[in-house]
């Protein structure tokens, strides 16, 4: 039986079909799947040898989105990168992933065949040998390799699809990075319904509200700060939309019920990079009733919550979330494979109630004790987001020699400099509570739980 390639069969079976819609400017599945063809040839002319492990910029243009085919198609795994590390952090998680090849172009033109073929017998996903590794944000140390299989993809798309009810005629707005799952798992999504992702290269509140209002998108992956910010910029009416999944921890239920008077479904989301995304979605008709959770597990998922020793809690106890189900990894490189009947322990606090929905209520190791004091880093960031000047943060504890532990913060600024943000922060909170060490980025990658 021939291997699926899901990218290969929507262009054969719909050939002009948009895939990426880039601003007034349109990609045909005939045409990525063409250029993901190149990519691939490319890549077996140089050398690259099946298995060999090729990391690539994650950058939101066509270019990475035909790499991303293109490479499995060579019998490569691929690495994507976020294209906000650093230069030395990158060369650090390069090195860590075993890439012996990186994948860069300098023109953003989906080129012309290469003067050789691809290796013989392989091909994108969802086909088993089509293999990534995704690296999980690192927020709090060094971030590690989560190898994610054909299979994997093939089970959360077939999940994601049965409880969104998605189709070839939905247009998906991707404006999370191509390094995260929650980037990715778009593009896997759509191409499996030979469907449209409406693909920005950078995110603005007031195109991602005007895309959604007026129709272009009718699909999105947020985080809840992208989805604070679009509401901003575009306080509503959404009419026509279907579905926006929000991940990414504890929900803000305020913030929920403001995108839902607005028109606005917004699903409460849950999972990981080592889920492929979404492992727990509110079922759309469900986002008032069950406010504030994240919803069932997915057709084929297993949630379970563990006391201590590794228990199951009763309903309406909290503990760790456990996961098990053929969406999940089955490890991180340079690790023993798990075994696929295991459950696999997450970072994360929640509790099930009586019907199975999930309510996750943060990380295990979240708590900041600094100084005798503890320190809920979701706290300070919703004090910090509110702040004149401040785009984005991320809050995490820092070793230190006097503290044990301090409150760290890294920061996107807009229009206002650090020291005045340093300013406003100390007359907000508590002393206990602000930041001692304070980092200006460009950008935040959280992990997204889509």
């Amino acid at each position: 039986m021939k291997p699926v390639d899901w990218l290969r069969a929507a262009a054969e079976r719909n050939p002009d079909a948009p895939a990426l819609v880039v601003g007034d400017e349109a990609v045909s599945y005939a045409a990525l799947d063409e250029a993901a063809t190149a990519v691939a040839a490319a890549l077996t002319g140089s050398g690259a040898a099946p298995g060999t492990r090729v990391a690539l910029w994650g950058t939101r243009e066509p270019r990475t989105v035909a790499a991303l085919w293109g490479i499995p198609r060579a019998g490569c795994v691929a690495v994507p990168l976020s294209p906000g590390l650093p230069a030395a952090r990158a060369v650090r998680v390069t090195e860590a992933a075993g890439a012996a090849v990186l994948w860069e172009r300098t023109d953003d033109v989906l080129g012309p065949h290469r003067p050789h073929a691809p290796a013989p017998g392989a091909w994108g996903p969802p086909d088993p040998g089509a293999r990534f590794v995704v690296f999980t944000s690192g927020s709090s140390g060094d971030p590690k390799g989560v190898v994610i299989t054909g299979e994997m993809i093939e089970a959360s798309v077939a999940a994601s699809r049965a409880r969104l009810g998605t189709g070839p005629d939905d247009r998906w707005l991707c404006v999370l990075p191509l390094s995260h799952v929650g980037g990715l798992s778009i593009l896997w999504r759509q191409a499996r319904d030979a469907a449209a992702v409406v693909l920005e290269r950078r995110f603005d509140p007031a195109v991602a509200a005007r895309l959604m209002a007026g129709g272009s998108a009718n699909v999105a992956s947020l985080v809840p700060t992208m989805l604070r910010r679009m509401l901003d910029a575009g306080p509503g009416r959404y009419d026509g939309v279907k579905a926006v999944l929000v991940g990414g921890g504890p929900m803000d239920e305020a913030l929920l019920r403001r995108a839902l008077d607005a028109g606005l479904p917004a699903l409460q989301t849950y999972g990981m990079t080592e889920t492929v995304g979404q492992a727990a979605t509110v079922t759309p008709g469900e986002e008032r009733s069950r406010i504030g959770t994240a919803g069932r597990p997915l057709d084929g998922v297993e949630i379970r919550v563990t006391g201590a020793g590794g228990t199951p809690a009763p309903a309406g106890t909290p503990g760790r979330i456990e996961v098990r189900g053929p969406v999940v990894s089955p490890g991180y490189i340079g690790e023993t494979e798990r075994n696929a009947a295991e459950w696999f322990r997450s970072g994360d606090l929640g509790m099930l109630d009586a019907d199975g929905y999930l309510t996750v209520l943060g990380r295990a190791d979240d708590v900041i004790v600094t100084g005798g004091e503890n320190v809920d880093p979701r706290q300070v960031e919703d004090v910090l987001e509110g702040l004149r000047g401040v785009a984005h943060v991320r809050v995490y504890a820092g070793d230190d020699d006097e503290w044990g532990r301090v409150v760290c913060a890294d920061v996107v600024l807009e229009g206002s400099s650090l020291d005045e943000v340093r300013a406003a922060a100390r007359a907000a909170l508590p002393g206990f509570m602000v930041p001692k060490r304070w980092r200006v980025v460009e950008r935040i990658e959280r992990g997204w739980k889509d």
